[in-house]
C-alpha cells in the first residue's frame, strides 16, 4: 500500500539525491580554489561539476515542485471523482 504512493514521487527524490551528492562533489573539489587554475586554464573537472550543479538547482527549485504538485492535485482529483 505504502509503495503505490511512494512510487510516483521516487523519480523526484533520485533527482534531489542525485543534486546533493553532486553538489558536495562540486562543493569539495571548488574548495575555494574557483574554476581557473593558477596556470590560467580552466579546470574542466570543476567546470563540468559547477555546469551539472548549476542545471540540477534549476531542476530542483523549479521542476521538481512543478511535477509533485502536479501529481498531488491530480491524485486527489481521482480521488475526488473516483466512486
Amino acid at each position: 500500500m505504502i509503495w503505490r504512493e511512494v512510487k510516483p514521487f521516487l523519480g523526484l527524490a533520485i533527482v534531489v539525491a542525485v543534486y546533493a551528492i553532486v553538489r558536495l562533489v562540486f562543493t569539495s573539489l571548488a574548495d575555494g580554489r574557483g574554476i581557473v587554475t593558477p596556470s590560467g586554464d580552466l579546470d574542466t573537472t570543476v567546470v563540468v561539476l559547477g555546469l551539472s550543479t548549476l542545471a540540477l538547482r534549476f531542476v530542483v527549485l523549479f521542476v521538481v515542485p512543478i511535477v509533485a504538485i502536479y501529481r498531488l492535485v491530480m491524485r486527489s482529483a481521482r480521488w475526488w471523482t473516483d466512486p
